[in-house]
């Protein structure tokens, strides 16, 4: 399923030239969640290496759908700033959501509990300055809400329309799991954070 426009300079993958008969990964991931961080860095490392040995050449673009668990409350915070960062830096997208998937601990329930909103989004955007380069004022700029008017307009931020429309899409098309994996928009339940990059490649093999 292809993206907004949009999005295309920030969240595929390619794995060569750009054509109109790639297939389609659709990667659905949440930053706070365990298991989305071990099939993204196993992904990253291993699965697209070995997807461009032993499958045709431009088989496949990877898309990376972010997806925000509500049980995980930092993971809204986790993905408005990985869309901010998509919006300044596109081509620094994929890189600060690997480091992102890395260090998700530090915004786990524990070291979050005790702070507030705009100290995480601090906190966040000084992160995304030190892996990948972005302005942490340009990026607090994505991340603010706008309160000098005084009134309760819950408008949201710069990136609230970005992350409204990836919530849209996971909801329709029914994912609730992070990790998921879908290709050409069907989902793939039997590639899960545990299969291996061998088994990965040789299932994908079948959806081609």
């Amino acid at each position: 399923m292809t993206l907004a426009p949009r999005f295309l300079a920030s969240h595929v993958i390619r794995r060569g030239p750009a054509h109109q008969s790639a297939n389609t990964i659709d990667l659905y991931l949440d930053y706070c969640c365990p298991f989305s961080t071990k099939l993204f860095v196993k992904w990253y490392d291993e699965v697209l290496p070995l997807i461009e040995k032993r499958l045709p050449k431009d088989a496949f673009d990877v898309q990376i759908v972010n997806v925000v668990q509500p049980w995980h409350p930092t993971s809204i915070y986790m993905a408005e700033t990985g869309l901010a960062v998509a919006q300044l830096a596109p081509d620094k997208f994929v890189e600060f959501s690997l480091a992102l998937f890395k260090n998700q601990a530090r915004w786990f329930d524990e070291p979050a509990y005790n702070k507030t909103r705009p100290e995480l989004y601090v906190e966040l955007a000084a992160f995304a300055h030190d892996q990948v380069g972005v302005s942490v004022d340009a990026m607090l700029e994505k991340l603010a809400v706008d309160t000098s008017s005084g009134e309760a307009k819950n408008g949201g931020n710069a990136v609230a329309r970005d992350l409204k429309y990836f919530t849209r899409l996971h909801r329709q098309n029914g994912v609730h799991v992070t990790p998921t994996v879908a290709v050409n928009g069907v989902i793939v339940g039997s590639i899960e954070s545990s299969t291996s990059a061998h088994d990965v490649v040789s299932i994908l093999g079948g959806q081609i």
